[in-house]
């Protein structure tokens, strides 16, 4: 662990980093419906950008607020175990994205790089692994969709953990985020963070261009694109 880190630099990780071929979401459906048991109607709901917490409350109309905060750790137990369940098609099936390795490998001198997802973290620990990632990311210094259901809390989250961790007072200005949908470039422009967009997901150039990010890249495959976007310069 460095001792100080200038900038922490905060990732997505579906759609911006590595595609589980529909895996998670799968599990993530199994899941939900063990959950609350096949009798009762499971709404469909775009997963894109979402924290899981969030997806819980939005698929599940019988449960209120308080219903899904109380058996969210009966749900992430759940999730986990289904996938662990499929560890071996996740590490044959998952995809990560073209200039991935190298582009976390160039940004590890320039500053502490963590998850900012909306995965629970359980969840995000078991798809890093399984795709080799994890040594890159410092889960401690993270934020995830157990924290909270509303993805803009998260960087809050995230920094406070990351400035105890490193002994390092992280300001707003010193935060990147980095995400594939308008949700992430929003967490990030209410935190008052650098965003940077990267069209790998189910939102366009386009799409992405008009939540106006400080960065907008079409994939992590040119480096020095990647360090120009995250770094400012």
């Amino acid at each position: 662990m460095k001792a100080i880190a200038r900038r922490l630099i905060l990732w997505d990780i579906d759609g911006t980093l590595l595609s589980t071929d529909g895996i998670a979401a799968e599990a993530m459906r199994t899941a939900l419906r063990k959950l609350i048991g096949p009798g009762v109607h499971l709404e469909r709901t775009s997963y894109a950008g979402k924290t899981d917490w969030q997806i819980i409350r939005e698929s599940i109309p019988s449960f209120d607020a308080a219903t899904a905060h109380k058996r969210l750790r009966e749900f992430i137990e759940l999730y986990t175990a289904e996938l662990n369940a499929q560890r071996e098609a996740l590490i044959a099936r998952s995809t990560v994205f073209t200039g991935v390795v190298e582009a976390l490998q160039a940004l590890t001198e320039y500053g502490c790089q963590a998850p900012l997802t909306g995965n629970v973290v359980a969840a995000a620990r078991i798809k890093l692994e399984c795709t080799g990632l994890l040594p890159w990311l410092d889960l401690e210094a993270g934020a995830y969709g157990d924290d909270h259901f509303d993805r803009l809390a998260l960087p809050l989250i995230a920094t406070v953990r990351a400035s105890s961790r490193y002994r390092y007072n992280f300001l707003p200005a010193d935060v990147v985020i980095i995400g594939d949908t308008p949700r992430d470039i929003a967490c990030g422009k209410s935190f008052g963070a650098r965003t940077v967009a990267v069209a790998t997901g189910p939102f366009t150039m386009t799409e992405l261009s008009w939540h106006r990010p400080d960065a907008l890249l079409p994939d992590l495959s040119d480096t020095s694109a990647v360090l120009k976007a995250v770094l400012g310069t």
